[in-house]
């Protein structure tokens, strides 16, 4: 399992008083090269794709 892997299925929020969200699996990297997920906005019902550095700065949400 990578740790991209190991991601899926947590919720966190974005910074410390965010909405919440749910890593929902990996996705293609951008044109530069950035490594990306999918994401399901639990407050908002939509899914987006977000940086996974970003992903490794959020907390989670107890």
């Amino acid at each position: 399992m990578t740790k991209m892997e190991i991601l899926v299925g947590t919720v966190r929020r974005i910074g410390r008083n965010g909405p919440p969200y749910e890593v929902l699996g990996t996705v293609a990297s951008t044109s530069d090269g950035k490594k990306q997920m999918r994401i399901h906005m639990i407050e908002s019902d939509e899914d987006l794709d977000y940086p996974v550095e970003d992903i490794m700065r959020d907390p989670l949400d107890d």
